[in-house]
């Protein structure tokens, strides 16, 4: 989570009215994300928040919310993957199984659920699903541990950088379309894009 911004009076949905009426739904819908999935149990929803927040260090519950509800879409789709690795599951039965790892990790080694754990533990659990480090049983002898932290990181990093609250604080004007950039020669920057003195 940005501590402070290059832009603290940067606001990109002040420009919202530049748009196109489909880019302002899109948009505005991640402003506001449901918070009922379609996917996910709802106890899978708070381990993948708390995984989320650690991943992305952001406690902000409006941007976790939207992150969670991005993920919940995006399993819930018909719409395949492009592409995976050899050995790999599809992403639901990855997730599903990769969050219940994550549980069942967690206590194993700490005696509780991982939303419940304090957040050097919740660290320490995530630390050893990236490097592989778990006992292949239970949900890991389903889904390989490293490949679901890395599309879990991914996903989560994906939909972060996406939502317009993030965009203001690292200067990123959103959709250009329709009104295009026009000043495009080094240092120069269009009068609705955001000023490095935060204006």
């Amino acid at each position: 989570m940005a501590e402070s911004s290059h832009y603290p009076s940067y606001d990109v949905w002040a420009e919202h009215r530049e748009w196109d009426e489909h880019t302002r739904k899109i948009v505005a819908k991640r402003r506001s994300p449901d918070v009922a999935h379609r996917f996910l149990t709802p106890k899978e929803a708070v381990t993948l928040q708390t995984a989320a927040s650690l991943l992305v260090d952001d406690i902000r519950l409006d941007v976790l919310t939207y992150i969670t509800q991005h993920v919940d879409e995006t399993l819930a789709s018909p719409v395949g993957e492009d592409q995976r690795k050899v050995g790999v599951p599809e992403k639901q039965t990855l997730y599903r199984q990769g969050l219940r790892g994550l549980d069942e990790t967690s206590e194993a080694e700490h005696r509780a659920l991982f939303a419940a754990l304090p957040k050097e533990q919740q660290l320490d659990v995530l630390t050893r699903i990236e490097t592989g480090q778990v006992k292949p049983s239970g949900a890991w002898a389903q889904v390989p541990a490293k490949e679901f932290f890395k599309k879990m990181l991914h996903d989560v990093v994906s939909a972060y950088y996406s939502h317009p609250l993030i965009w203001s604080e690292i200067g990123y004007g959103g959709p250009a379309y329709p009104r295009g950039y026009i000043r495009v020669e080094k240092g120069l920057v269009d009068p609705w894009e955001a000023k490095q003195d935060g204006k």
